[in-house]
């Protein structure tokens, strides 16, 4: 490490290293994989209200150009595409999670290389190469920043995003190091939302302007604006002012080395709601399967889990859809009732029908420790969730996991992510072949242009 190299020009001189030709097969391969979900929960996420109402937002900033809104066909210039697709990427809270920061990645990182790449018309294997850079930088950044962030309120996904965006935005425009360094300071010094945003369009709105943030600041610096380089060092930096002086430089210098797709690896998720609902929703699917049990056979139902997922779902009674991705009771009740969580249980009739809120207000959930018999399981995430249940004929279940079906540890099977897609793709309504966009995504590096991706 040279010592009075500051973590921007540290991630600088990493981004200017990135190669495909270097990059490792399994990080390329694990980074298709998020190209699919992403790709696919994006076309999902544009048909609702929320989406779309921020397209409209955008569409009155921004100017038409020549990259995608996805699930429309429309084509806007450059910020106005990265923040109306990151916006539907997230919108229904289905895209991937990685635990380093606690942060969604591809939902932020992904819009803006797209359109990067397809405002100058570059290969696929631009995007790709920008897609790993952005997504490594973002979670550098945040091993460095440690989890205590999030933990501070911070929504990390905000914070971080914006780098993430800004390193993918630049390596595809194929910047400089002076203008790849101010791209990284513009964006990281304009970055943040707070964790009030659940529950809210404000969520999606965010991620959308992370998106947006970072290929606003390449724009900027390709212009020749100047950002502060030293903005986690300085005494008024991200370092001091958000996180107490904790920022581990050490990180940085493992970019390129080690990867963060890799270790602690991404989260794709099975369910459409906050990824802190998936274990406790395992957990109580494994007892409703094993034994063959139905809503009319429960007596009461107790979940333990962790403070981060406590202070994650908030809502007990959920009215709307965007209340019910962060209410573990919704969680629960919909796998007692129907055996899943998909995304046509996320609707106003689903909620407001009498079985699912009887359910859910008989739901007790506390705060509290592993159980003692669980505290060597392997894979625990942060997380984890542990469920009690007692049957109207006087047995007792319990069960816990520490890592959800989709976590890092227990990867989707192959067919169960196309699956996923294809769910996507029909929730959509989309015209579009789901074979055809399936397999130009697994072969995204072979794409002439990524102005055809969508078509």
């Amino acid at each position: 490490m040279i010592a009075h190299r500051t973590a921007i020009q540290s991630l600088t001189e990493a981004i200017m290293s990135f190669q495909l030709d270097t990059i490792p097969d399994d990080v390329l391969s694990l980074a298709k994989r998020c190209l699919v979900d992403v790709c696919g929960v994006t076309l999902a996420g544009s048909k609702t209200e929320s989406a779309k109402l921020l397209f409209s937002t955008a569409a009155e900033t921004y100017g038409i150009g020549n990259c995608d809104i996805v699930g429309t066909s429309q084509r806007m210039n450059a910020p106005c595409a990265a923040f109306a697709n990151g916006a539907a990427a997230h919108a229904l809270d289905f895209d991937d999670n990685c635990y380093a920061g606690i942060v969604h990645g591809s939902a932020v990182v992904f819009p803006a290389v797209l359109a990067v790449a397809q405002q100058r018309g570059e290969m696929g294997s631009k995007l790709l190469l920008g897609f790993v850079t952005g997504l490594e930088v973002e979670f550098a950044v945040a091993k460095a920043l440690t989890n205590s962030i999030y933990d501070k309120g911070w929504w990390t996904t905000s914070v971080l995003g914006a780098i993430g965006s800004a390193a993918g935005a630049a390596k595809v425009a194929g910047f400089n190091r002076e203008m790849t360094e101010h791209a990284l300071s513009l964006a990281a010094v304009g970055a943040g939302a707070t964790r009030a945003v659940r529950g809210t369009t404000a969520k999606h709105y965010y991620c959308g302007r992370a998106a947006e943030l970072g290929v606003v600041s390449a724009i900027a610096a390709k212009q020749g604006a100047t950002g502060p380089v030293d903005v986690f060092e300085d005494q008024s930096g991200l370092g001091q002012v958000l996180n107490d002086g904790i920022f581990d430089r050490t990180e940085l210098e493992k970019l390129g080395e080690e990867y963060g797709i890799i270790d602690p690896g991404v989260d794709i998720k099975k369910y459409p709601v906050c990824y802190a609902s998936h274990a406790t929703a395992d957990a109580v699917k494994e007892i409703m399967v094993a034994d063959g049990l139905q809503a009319r056979d429960i007596a009461s139902l107790t979940c333990t889990v962790p403070p981060v997922v406590a202070s994650n779902l908030t809502y007990h009674s959920p009215r709307t859809a965007a209340e019910a991705q962060f209410s573990l009771h919704f969680a629960i009740a919909s796998i007692v009732l129907h055996g899943d969580i998909t995304l046509k249980h996320l609707t106003t009739k689903v909620l407001s029908s009498a079985p699912i809120k009887r359910l859910m207000a008989g739901i007790i959930v506390k705060v509290g420790d592993i159980p003692q018999q669980h505290r060597s399981s392997k894979s625990i995430c942060p997380e984890w969730g542990y469920v009690e249940l007692n049957t109207q004929s006087g047995s007792h279940k319990s069960c816990f996991v520490g890592s959800p079906v989709g976590s890092a540890s227990r990867p989707l099977s192959d067919k169960i992510l196309k699956k996923k897609f294809n769910d996507c793709v029909q929730y959509k309504n989309s015209n579009s072949s789901e074979f055809t966009l399936y397999e130009k995504i697994l072969n995204i590096d072979l794409l002439q242009n990524t102005q055809d991706l969508f078509s």
